[in-house]
Protein backbone atom coordinates (compact mmCIF):
# COMPACT_ATOMS: atom_id res chain seq x y z
CA UNK A 1 0.00 0.00 0.00
CA UNK A 2 2.85 2.52 -0.48
CA UNK A 3 2.00 2.57 -3.73
CA UNK A 4 0.96 6.01 -5.81
CA UNK A 5 -2.30 5.19 -7.08
CA UNK A 6 -3.25 8.12 -9.78
CA UNK A 7 -4.94 8.64 -13.40
CA UNK A 8 -7.63 10.66 -14.55
CA UNK A 9 -11.29 9.72 -13.48
CA UNK A 10 -13.68 8.64 -15.98
CA UNK A 11 -17.28 7.52 -15.43
CA UNK A 12 -18.72 5.20 -18.10
CA UNK A 13 -22.58 6.07 -17.96
CA UNK A 14 -23.23 2.88 -19.99
CA UNK A 15 -22.08 0.66 -17.38
CA UNK A 16 -22.27 2.97 -14.40
CA UNK A 17 -18.72 2.14 -13.95
CA UNK A 18 -16.20 5.09 -12.18
CA UNK A 19 -12.24 4.62 -12.92
CA UNK A 20 -8.74 5.68 -12.87
CA UNK A 21 -7.38 5.91 -16.32
CA UNK A 22 -3.48 5.74 -16.76
CA UNK A 23 -1.53 4.99 -20.18
CA UNK A 24 -4.76 4.07 -21.70
CA UNK A 25 -5.76 1.07 -19.35
CA UNK A 26 -9.13 1.93 -16.83
CA UNK A 27 -8.96 0.59 -13.77
CA UNK A 28 -11.74 0.62 -11.31
CA UNK A 29 -11.01 2.53 -7.96
CA UNK A 30 -11.98 2.11 -4.40
CA UNK A 31 -12.11 5.75 -2.67
CA UNK A 32 -10.58 6.27 0.63
CA UNK A 33 -13.04 5.91 3.49
CA UNK A 34 -15.72 8.51 3.92
CA UNK A 35 -16.14 9.55 -0.20
CA UNK A 36 -19.58 9.65 -1.78
CA UNK A 37 -20.55 9.89 -4.59
CA UNK A 38 -23.17 12.83 -6.43
CA UNK A 39 -25.06 11.09 -8.96
CA UNK A 40 -25.65 14.26 -10.94
CA UNK A 41 -23.63 15.45 -12.33
CA UNK A 42 -21.44 12.55 -11.74
CA UNK A 43 -18.39 13.46 -9.23
CA UNK A 44 -16.65 12.03 -6.10
CA UNK A 45 -16.97 14.23 -2.99
CA UNK A 46 -14.14 13.39 -1.06
CA UNK A 47 -11.71 15.22 1.91
CA UNK A 48 -14.00 18.95 1.25
CA UNK A 49 -13.68 18.84 -2.88
CA UNK A 50 -15.62 17.67 -5.74
CA UNK A 51 -13.99 15.35 -8.13
CA UNK A 52 -15.49 15.43 -11.82
CA UNK A 53 -14.75 13.23 -14.59
CA UNK A 54 -11.72 14.48 -16.26
CA UNK A 55 -9.84 15.42 -13.07
CA UNK A 56 -6.33 13.75 -12.68
CA UNK A 57 -6.17 12.71 -9.06
CA UNK A 58 -3.26 10.76 -6.92
CA UNK A 59 -2.58 9.57 -3.63
CA UNK A 60 -1.46 6.73 -1.63
CA UNK A 61 -2.81 3.43 -2.44
CA UNK A 62 -2.02 0.19 -4.56
CA UNK A 63 -3.47 -2.16 -7.28
CA UNK A 64 -5.06 -5.03 -7.01
CA UNK A 65 -6.21 -7.81 -8.19
CA UNK A 66 -9.87 -9.31 -6.42
CA UNK A 67 -8.98 -11.47 -3.68
CA UNK A 68 -6.34 -8.54 -2.02
CA UNK A 69 -9.47 -6.19 -2.48
CA UNK A 70 -11.66 -8.91 -0.83
CA UNK A 71 -9.04 -8.77 1.91
CA UNK A 72 -8.64 -5.36 2.35
CA UNK A 73 -12.61 -3.89 1.62
CA UNK A 74 -14.47 -7.25 1.85
CA UNK A 75 -16.95 -8.85 -0.60
CA UNK A 76 -19.38 -6.70 -1.56
CA UNK A 77 -16.74 -3.85 -2.66
CA UNK A 78 -14.79 -6.48 -4.05
CA UNK A 79 -17.82 -8.14 -6.06
CA UNK A 80 -18.82 -4.48 -6.92
CA UNK A 81 -15.08 -3.83 -8.79
CA UNK A 82 -14.45 -6.63 -10.49
CA UNK A 83 -17.96 -5.90 -12.56
CA UNK A 84 -15.84 -2.99 -13.75
CA UNK A 85 -12.50 -4.83 -14.04
CA UNK A 86 -10.77 -4.78 -17.48
CA UNK A 87 -8.41 -7.01 -18.77
CA UNK A 88 -5.95 -6.77 -16.29
CA UNK A 89 -8.55 -7.36 -13.24
CA UNK A 90 -6.65 -4.96 -11.54
CA UNK A 91 -8.59 -2.14 -9.41
CA UNK A 92 -6.92 1.21 -8.53
CA UNK A 93 -7.26 1.16 -4.26
CA UNK A 94 -6.65 4.12 -2.53
CA UNK A 95 -4.91 3.98 1.22
CA UNK A 96 -8.51 4.38 3.85
CA UNK A 97 -6.78 7.61 5.55
CA UNK A 98 -4.92 8.61 1.82
CA UNK A 99 -4.97 12.56 1.47
CA UNK A 100 -5.79 12.07 -2.55
CA UNK A 101 -5.27 15.29 -4.47
CA UNK A 102 -6.16 16.93 -7.69
CA UNK A 103 -3.47 17.44 -9.82
CA UNK A 104 -2.72 19.34 -12.97
CA UNK A 105 0.01 17.86 -15.16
Amino acid sequence: MAAIVKGTVVFDKNTGCLFLELENIRYPVVWPAGASWQADPPAVKLQGQLIKPGMSVQGGGGYFKYEGVKALAGTVVADAAQACAGPTGEVAFFNIGSDVRVVTE
